[in-house]
């Protein structure tokens, strides 16, 4: 009965510099934004997905942002 309601966890190693970005973007979206869950990870993952630099190239590869799952409460 107790515990976490819900968690995000990696399905792999992860690099660091992309962990942050996601995380800092996710729980803006949830704690500012006041987002659900499942919502605000959708949201970072897409943030990283489609980032680009000055030359149209993508800044994360899939490998730094399709790792990450929610699991539990989606709310």
């Amino acid at each position: 009965m107790a515990g976490a309601r819900s968690v995000i966890t990696s399905l792999w190693k992860v690099p660091d510099e992309a962990t942050k970005d996601l995380m800092l973007d996710f729980y803006r979206r949830l704690w500012i934004e006041g987002k659900p869950k499942a919502q605000a990870l959708w949201e970072a993952k897409k943030r990283l997905r489609d980032a680009r630099d000055e030359r149209g190239e993508p800044l994360y590869r899939v490998r730094d942002w399709a790792a990450w799952v929610l699991t539990g409460e989606p709310d």
